[in-house]
């Protein structure tokens, strides 16, 4: 098929999911494909990996209680999860499908580890709670469950799991409930789902309660009525597309490092999003509208008198306050003011400090210079966004699997040539078929080719290609184990659910190589980028990987040792410069710091070399919600390219370093990719002083984020972390300086290639470089200018989160914002009892739910903070301004009535209006 005919079809496709449909009369296409997948490295081959609900007894059909039932869906198999001793395993992943119905249930569903829980999107499955419904512990859902009064997965390890396309409804609870209790960290999502709770705000109704992990994605959902759309919690989130209807407060932030808003619309709430809380480290919100709510924001920030005046900071570009009193409302009273009547919209606010070119220094004001606007990634008036596409218009005799071409899957036969030959037939077939990749271990020897003008989806995020052999052991001649498109190839790919590893010492394998250019046209939305959600990169870690604890436990005794079986790979993904048009969401790229099959998750020393290169010459590239963990040089680095939207963006540095320094074990310098020089551009930073910065931190160390010569980048939201240096964490130990290294981002020129000095920098090679709410742990350092200006200083924090001690600032380049967070006692140990610590504690046990309250009367700077139910919930107490007649109560008109049907979440906008219609 031609390309652009083949374009246009999807692209009509896309549209069509937009307008509402009778019930199907055939099975969605993942209820109907032949179910082959297998979980190659559990002992047990007759162990089940797809369950239909209906299949263990769930009736759905409103009378029925199906809460066994569907627990017993989930939890059958010997898995891991619920209350077992397992705390973590890739050997039992599963994907629990839930036809169209009404499920009820009287008590938790209890989620297990690597389980995907997806409902029927073209006629949504709806989960209720039963008038008498007790939970075992918070929620309707429950993502982790509290044993002996802490959680059971580690927070920050619970990874690699889905929740889609489910109607939640607690409308008959008549006393306090949650929907979802989702504690979660990378490589999850729930996307699609619909929250109807009471709107009665004296129940004490909660969508979804996240106190603590390190995420992740929620995207599409609607929440409807409620005390709480949201609680949440974590060390730092982004979250895509959420309408609230008639919330008490929409969203309340309990605490965060940061975290990243994009197309939140809030009708008819009291309070839009409450940032409160004791520890807010910053919130950018983008491309967002608040409707008749009388307050929009409520932040705790006071500048002036916080012991770390960055903390609460807040960014906000493209957010419009229509029937709003208070757009952004402080302690010591109106920030922003809004309109009660009309309408306020706001291009660029910034409410936090300030450090280029000086700083740091406290800003609160508008100013369109710092909020450039990146027109070729805009549709409309808004930042491009896409959703995963569920294909839920292709039936299931359309999709190609790898089983029908002789991929085996087993993680022992070589599928080199039959899954080659799958895509190959998938991109013959383009629009009129999808291949489906059957959950199993691919082991490869030599590269995949993924042509242009396929679509891929892989099972149960177990779908693993596994690159092996002496064609990826070299680094000194780096081989891809996946290749999207030769260079110069132009076409259009959409890939999801997957996942590229290695198998052993293969340190030339570059696990992701992507070419391809994708074609534009004068609307986005109908020329569509190419687009990779929920497609990860695992190095070493796992069952089959040859790279765990029994290969290569941590050495920290050892000076400078590298075991050679352990350099696993020579760079996560490359996307090349031929490349362009690309949209990433929820991409985790990530090099194992410990081994997820071991009872107590022990530390590996596992050698990655690079973490994710964009040369992209023409740019246009989208990163939402991605991730590069533990890579040995940098974890993003960016090099002569353009046009680049990211947001949020996390990383962490290698656990082991400085032993060995950067680049160890990878030295050679690759000049050809532009590699970062440390000998050289250490020694630098010892000529201009930097050796001497207070607590002399190492400069052999990764680079969190790299900027060089590159145009036009904007950050929507970093989390940079260091927490260990060999692998010990006194370096980021609250008080102690952060000392884990000396700096973390770098933007300037190619300064190993060019030989210059910042004074010899042009600077049209660095031109339009904007980075909102940088986070950053462990570095002295936030960044370098060139090769010889530093950012400024670290704040240092006090915070404490799951295994990881830290101490935590922030700051912004071209926009600074610093959120460093105060220093009053926050732990989160996993341990209810001390979750979100405050001042004294005072526990609260309230029927059906966990409460509790916090005195902070004799810590707290804010007398106005108290803090409540359920679990930590942080209300403002000061003055609201008066409300109006426009916008003091709900109105009938935007809000759907509780009944039995409720319009699914608006899928992002799929027209070519110039503006966006709010």
């Amino acid at each position: 098929m031609h390309l652009f005919r083949g374009l246009g079809l999807l692209a009509a496709s896309f549209a069509a999911a937009a307008v509402a449909q009778a019930p199907p009369t055939t099975p969605y296409w993942m209820d109907g494909i032949a179910h082959n997948g297998i979980a190659s490295f559990n002992a047990d081959k007759s162990y089940v990996l797809y369950r239909n609900v209906k299949d263990y007894g769930a009736v759905g059909d409103g009378a029925t209680d199906d809460t066994a039932a569907i627990n017993a869906a989930i939890s059958a198999g010997n898995r891991c999860g619920g209350f077992t001793a397992c705390v973590g395993s890739t050997t039992t992943p599963a994907v629990v499908f839930f036809p169209a119905g009404t499920y009820m249930i009287s008590s938790s569903i209890i989620d297990y580890y690597y389980t995907q829980l997806i409902g029927d999107p073209r006629d949504m499955p709806t989960i209720k709670a039963t008038a008498s419904f007790v939970p075992n512990i918070i929620g309707m859902l429950d993502g982790d469950v509290y044993v002996n009064g802490k959680l059971k997965y580690t927070s920050t390890n619970v990874f690699f799991r889905q929740l889609r396309n489910i109607r939640f409804d607690t409308t008959l609870v008549p006393g306090a409930v949650t929907a979802v209790h989702w504690p979660s960290a990378q490589a999850t999502s729930i996307q699609n789902c619909v929250f109807v709770l009471s709107p009665d705000a004296t129940r004490q109704h909660t969508g979804i309660f996240m106190e603590e992990g390190s995420g992740g994605l929620l995207n599409d959902l609607v929440f409807y009525g409620g005390t709480y759309g949201c609680q949440l919690g974590n060390q730092q989130y982004t979250m895509r597309n959420l309408t609230f209807f008639n919330a008490e407060t929409a969203i309340l932030q309990i605490w965060n490092w940061a975290w990243t808003y994009k197309s939140i619309y809030v009708y008819d709430c009291q309070v839009g999003i409450n940032m409160t809380g004791p520890i807010i480290g910053s919130v950018t919100l983008v491309d967002s509208l608040f409707d008749n709510t009388p307050v929009g924001v409520i932040s705790g920030r006071v500048p002036n008198t916080q012991v770390h005046p960055g903390a609460g900071s807040l960014i906000m570009e493209n957010v419009v306050f229509r029937q709003v009193n208070t757009a952004v409302l402080g302690p010591q009273g109106t920030v922003v003011p809004g309109n009660a009547t009309g309408t306020v919209v706001k291009k660029g606010f910034a409410y936090g400090n300030v450090y280029v070119p000086n700083g740091p220094n406290v800003y609160q004001s508008f100013n369109d210079a710092y909020f450039p606007e990146l027109t070729e990634l805009r549709l409309g008036n808004k930042y491009f966004e896409r959703s995963k596409p569920q294909y839920d218009d292709v039936p299931a005799s359309s999709f190609l699997t790898a089983r029908q071409f002789g991929a085996k899957g087993d993680g022992v036969t070589d599928d080199t040539v039959a899954l080659n030959a799958l895509f190959h037939e998938a991109a013959n077939e383009f629009t009129d078929s999808v291949a489906f990749v059957d959950a199993g271990y691919y082991l490869v020897t030599d590269t995949i080719h993924i042509p242009p003008n396929v679509r891929i989806v892989g099972e149960a995020l177990s779908a693993v290609i596994l690159g092996t052999g002496t064609k990826f052991q070299d680094m000194n001649a780096p081989y891809p184990v996946v290749q999207v498109g030769q260079p110069g190839d132009v076409g259009y790919i959409e890939w999801s659910d997957m996942i590229v590893s290695t198998q052993g010492a293969m340190a030339g394998a570059v696990l992701i190589e992507y070419n391809l250019e994708t074609p534009t046209g004068p609307c986005t939305a109908t020329n569509p980028p190419s687009g990779m959600w929920d497609v990860h990169v695992r190095v070493g870690g796992f069952a089959g990987s040859q790279l765990q604890l029994a290969q290569c436990n941590k050495t920290p005794q050892l000076s400078n040792y590298v075991n050679p079986a352990c350099v696993a790979a020579y760079l996560g993904l490359h996307i090349t410069r031929s490349a362009s048009n690309l949209y990433m969401e929820n991409n985790w790229i990530w090099t194992a710091d410990h081994d997820i099959e071991d009872p107590l998750s022990s530390q590996i020393s596992v050698f990655s070399g690079r973490g994710i290169l964009v040369e992209s010459e023409k740019g246009r590239i989208w990163m939402l919600a991605t991730c590069a963990e533990h890579h040995v040089k940098y974890q993003y680095q960016l090099a002569n390219t353009r046009n680049v939207w990211m947001g949020l963006i996390q990383t962490e540095t290698p656990y082991f370093q400085p032993n060995p320094p950067a680049p160890a074990p990878f030295n050679p310098v690759n000049t050809t990719i532009h590699d970062p020089d440390f000998e050289l551009d250490c020694a630098a930073a010892t000529d201009n002083n930097e050796g001497a910065l207070p607590g002399s931190p190492p400069c052999a160390m990764a680079w969190g984020l790299r900027l060089v010569n590159a145009q036009n980048v904007s950050v929507y939201g970093a989390g940079l972390y260091s927490f260990f240096n060999n692998y010990d964490t006194s370096c980021s130990a609250p008080g102690n300086g952060e000392l884990c290294q000396a700096r973390m981002v770098y933007t300037g020129a190619l300064v190993n290639e060019t030989n210059v000095n910042a004074a010899n920098v042009n600077s049209t090679d660095v031109a339009g470089i904007e980075i909102y709410n940088l986070n950053t742990i462990g570095s002295q350092n936030q960044g370098s200018l060139g090769i010889n200006f530093e950012w400024g200083e670290a704040e240092e924090a006090e915070m404490r989160h799951g295994m990881r001690p830290d101490t935590a600032s922030t700051s912004s380049s071209a926009l600074a914002s610093s959120a460093a967070s105060p220093s009053q006692g926050y732990i989160c140990y996993g341990n209810w009892k001390e979750l979100c610590s405050l001042g004294d504690i005072e526990d609260v046990l309230a029927k059906n739910n966990t409460k509790r309250r916090i005195d902070t009367n004799k810590k707290a700077k804010n007398g106005s903070l108290t803090v409540e139910a359920p679990v930590s919930t942080i209300v403002y107490n000061g003055t609201l301004p008066p409300a109006t007649s426009t916008a003091s109560a709900p109105t009938t008109t935007q809000i759907p009535s509780l009944s039995s049907s409720f319009p699914l979440p608006v899928p992002s906008q799929t027209d070519c209006s110039s503006e966006y219609e709010w």
